[in-house]
């Protein structure tokens, strides 16, 4: 994921900052166990598109398991907080909120409770997401304009149309908290202090 935004400096160490952000949001395979549809307990992916079985010649084929690819771009907004130790390091603190377009393809395992065969489908999804993340850096000043940063972000994804996502597993991607890991670099802009 690439994200690129815009901080500027209000007062008293505070900042604000606006960005975009776009790219793979990574994959994830939810595997089930087959008894649970042999007691007639569906599995739910979070997209209603897939959750419907499979009906031909052959039988009935419910959804067991899938993999999810996720594609996303979106915009970004934040506060945050600066402290600088000293003249080379310093921590940053934000707080952001982001909605984004995503796309998704979900690749779906499907069974049959009759005969034990399975069948493969491709289901393509569009929606809006959104997050607040809480992120902590430690800042290392490279020159007098450019800052190396490293550190976390600890985003809480939620849906905003249920009807297009509506996850219940805490495994899909882009639902419940997902810790990550960042690196970057600031460049300052402009009059540098």
């Amino acid at each position: 994921m690439l994200t690129v935004h815009y901080q500027k400096v209000l007062k008293n160490r505070i900042l604000y900052s606006v960005g975009v952000f776009a790219g793979s949001n990574g994959s994830t395979f939810i595997s089930n166990d087959t008894l649970r549809l042999c007691a007639g307990t569906p599995i739910a992916s979070p997209y209603s598109n897939a959750n419907n079985p499979i009906i031909d010649t052959s039988g009935t084929y419910s959804l067991l398991d899938y993999i999810t690819t996720i594609q996303s771009i979106g915009v970004q907004f934040g506060l945050g907080y600066y402290y600088e130790f000293d003249v080379q390091h310093g921590l940053r603190i934000n707080l952001n909120s982001s909605i984004g377009y995503v796309g998704s393809v979900l690749g779906g395992y499907y069974r049959s409770i009759d005969n034990f065969t399975e069948q493969y489908a491709t289901h393509v999804n569009e929606h809006f997401v959104g997050s607040i993340s809480l992120e902590a850096y430690h800042t290392i000043r490279l020159t007098g304009r450019l800052t190396f940063n490293y550190g976390v972000k600890v985003p809480y994804f939620f849906t905003i149309d249920k009807a297009k996502f509506n996850p219940t597993v805490q495994r899909d991607l882009l639902y419940g908290f997902e810790p990550q890991l960042s690196i970057g670099l600031t460049r300052v802009i402009g009059k540098c202090d």
